[in-house]
């Protein structure tokens, strides 16, 4: 991938940190010295909690564990104020997550799992999902919305100035330095009746920027999908009737299709340049329909998560591999890895 920084300083406009910029610079430089340390203790811990709930329910003469479907509530064993859990995809088993992510929408896990990323109100929020340390990386004039790594230390959100109704632009936000940087304008206003929340992402090569758009049809509204070259440059039109597009790691784009109020009953994949669309999976009923995506860190999977229910995908051959309901009520799950989520 390219430098990043340097594209950035070339070709883009910052946003001065706030005050508290120093405090936080040294809890971020303690943060990225035990980034690597993380992964294998949340793993260490995850399994320990799903042995200690194991041995409760044979001690309670093998009471119930909650599996996908079920509606049984989670099991006394978990800490006070546990929000979220780990959902092995394999077994069903669950095990809680010991950060506090309550709040969070949208999350996504670091590359290396050892943070959490969300999108809480209007700002966008960091944690170590060991639950040492949390902070917030937007300025307080700048809301922030639907936020994705780009590595372990760089995020891609959408920002517009607080109180304003326009779309804002895409910033990326270095974690370590508390950096903001712009780097593409959205259209300066939006009409009132379209939606504003704009989806974006980084190209694997760190080259162009994916993201979609609003655009009034009849009495209501569709979203195209656009790109735009990382350091500035024209945008160019990559697919008409499509939403909530985001890269798997082969550059190929799985993305919403003929998507209504930015859910739809059909998720498709195209090659980078917008050529060879074909549909992964149509659900056949609209209570099916999902509305948000994310494609599984080894791009062999995609899920589409809806009101009840959430839909495991293969990309390859676009068979439903299995459909988890009744397990998360408010809020998006994300991956952890290739075969656990985090859902809440």
């Amino acid at each position: 991938m390219p430098d990043l920084r340097e594209v950035f300083q070339m070709s883009t406009q910052k946003v001065r940190p706030d005050r508290g910029f120093t405090e936080r610079q040294e809890f971020r430089q303690r943060r990225k010295a035990r980034n690597q340390k993380i992964g294998a203790y949340v793993l260490v811990a995850a399994v320990a909690a799903v042995a200690v709930i194991a041995f409760a329910a044979v001690q309670d003469g093998g009471g119930d564990t909650s599996v996908p479907g079920s509606s049984a509530p989670p099991s006394a064993a978990a800490p006070a104020g546990t929000t979220h859990w780990y959902l092995d995809i394999a077994s069903g088993e669950r095990s809680p997550v010991a950060a506090d992510l309550s709040g969070a929408r949208v999350p996504e896990v670091s590359p290396d799992s050892s943070n959490i990323v969300y999108e809480d109100s209007t700002k966008i929020v960091v944690a170590a999902l060991d639950g040492s340390e949390r902070e917030t990386i937007t300025p307080k004039d700048l809301n922030g919305y639907l936020p994705t790594w780009i590595d372990d230390e760089t995020i891609l959100f959408q920002g517009r100035p607080a109180g304003t109704k326009s779309f804002g632009g895409l910033y990326v936000a270095d974690v370590s330095s508390g950096e903001v940087t712009k780097v593409a304008d959205l259209p300066d206003e939006r009409e009132s009746e379209l939606p504003w929340l704009v989806r974006s992402d980084l190209s694997p090569d760190g080259t162009r920027l994916l993201y979609h758009l609003p655009r009034a049809q009849g009495d209501g509204f569709v979203h195209d999908l656009w790109t735009t070259p990382l350091g500035g440059g024209e945008a160019t039109l990559l697919r008409e009737n499509a939403a909530m597009g985001t890269y798997a790691p082969d550059g190929s784009i799985v993305f919403l299709d003929l998507a209504v109020s930015l859910s739809s009953r059909r998720i498709s994949i195209m090659d980078g340049e917008g050529s060879n669309a074909r549909t992964l999976v149509r659900f056949p009923n609209d209570d099916d329909s999902v509305a948000w995506l994310q494609v599984s860190p080894d791009g062999t999977m995609v899920f589409g998560a809806g009101d009840d229910a959430l839909h495991l995908v293969d990309i390859v051959t676009g068979e439903e591999l299995d459909e988890v309901t009744g397990f998360f009520a408010e809020g998006e799950p994300t991956w952890y890895g290739n075969d656990t989520l985090i859902e809440d």
